[in-house]
């Protein structure tokens, strides 16, 4: 993947990239239920603890695979409508709250010394969990005080967002940050030529 260290919900927004920049191609990196099998285990550390066990223990199936994409697609729609100062659709928010709802838990404490506390979800489907993780993790990202941050990277040719952490980052990474100055230096160095042509 060309970018991590992002929340949970762009991680899965950003399994879509576009490999070489501008005269690059697409890229898919969730095409199989391997491949999302791989990427939930990669971000283990980023779900409820209880739920890396659990997943280990059962195959993802087909359907989750779709549900995963389904998701996906309506983040980066709203993302990127957010991002464009626009309103993003109705569609996109309510299927984020469809799958925002698996997440739902709660906790139960058993005698014990220390006192046992156990985490109980509504589904028993770990997969529909992680799932549910995924979205209530763009709720979170979509709240007032925290979308503020979240940027759609600038570089030609880039698809990726990531959360702006520090004043000066303006790109998702070195790479399109490199990519960028190099087209805006074309793009002068094109102006200049024409301009000197001109005065000829």
């Amino acid at each position: 993947m060309p970018l991590s260290g992002e929340p949970l919900a762009l991680e899965l927004v950003n399994t879509t990239y576009i490999d070489g920049g501008r005269r690059g191609h697409r890229v898919d990196a969730l095409t199989t239920t391997d491949q999302l099998t791989a990427w939930v285990a990669a971000h283990a550390n980023q779900l409820s603890r209880e739920l890396p066990p659990a997943l280990a223990e059962q195959a993802c199936t087909p359907r989750t695979h779709e549900q995963f994409l389904s998701l996906r697609e309506a983040l980066r729609s709203c993302l990127q409508s957010v991002t464009d100062d626009s309103v993003p659709s109705s569609d996109s928010f309510k299927a984020i709250n469809e799958f925002s709802r698996y997440s739902a838990s709660r906790l139960e404490i058993s005698p014990g010394n220390p006192v046992v506390v156990t985490r109980h979800w509504e589904v028993d489907d770990p997969w529909l969990i992680a799932l549910g993780e995924v979205a209530s993790d763009a709720c979170s990202l979509l709240m007032p005080d925290r979308i503020g941050s979240v940027r759609a990277c600038p570089a030609p040719g880039c698809i990726l967002f990531f959360v702006k952490s520090h004043p000066r980052r303006e790109w998702c990474s070195p790479v399109c940050g490199n990519r960028a100055r190099v087209a805006r230096h074309a793009r002068t160095g094109s102006r200049s030529t024409r301009k000197s042509g001109g005065n000829a």
